[in-house]
């Protein structure tokens, strides 16, 4: 699929990174994946997170989302990725969201900047986002409230 810097094997394990952190709830695990300032575009328009809090705070609320929709399955499916002359990547995928055996919601395709940083790879946005809005029922901001 990819070719140096990133291999299929980093591809993977970085899909598995930012898919079981929410069913585990472990919050470190996607810290560990984001570059801030971190920016989504949804349906509901952009997204800013600028801080660790911004982004904790949104990973709750993505978690109250879980909680809504009964998810116990988050899968990423990788598609492609294209390495930039700037050193970043762009790896597109397609999510899967299922409560028990089932899908929760139609799969859909979004696509993440990667930057290399000394710890791994890091996302710095990711184009085609779900915001937690339509399962939590808060109103979309900017600021990933």
């Amino acid at each position: 699929m990819t070719e140096l810097p990133f291999r299929d094997r980093e591809f993977a394990d970085f899909l598995e990174d930012i898919s079981v952190c929410f069913v585990q709830r472990d919050s470190s695990r996607w810290h560990a994946r984001v570059h801030l300032p971190f920016s989504m575009v949804t349906a509901d328009g952009p997204v800013t997170l600028n801080t660790a809090e911004d982004v904790e705070r949104n990973f709750n609320f993505y978690l109250q989302a879980m909680d809504s929709m009964n998810l116990d399955l988050v899968h990423r499916e990788p598609l492609t990725v294209e390495l930039c002359p700037d050193g970043t990547v762009l790896a597109t995928y397609r999510t899967h969201l299922l409560s028990k055996g089932q899908r929760a919601v139609d799969p859909y395709v979004s696509t993440a900047l990667l930057h290399q940083c000394t710890d791994g790879w890091r996302m710095s946005a990711i184009l085609n986002a779900r915001g937690h809005h339509q399962w939590t029922g808060r109103p979309p901001k900017n600021s990933g409230e």
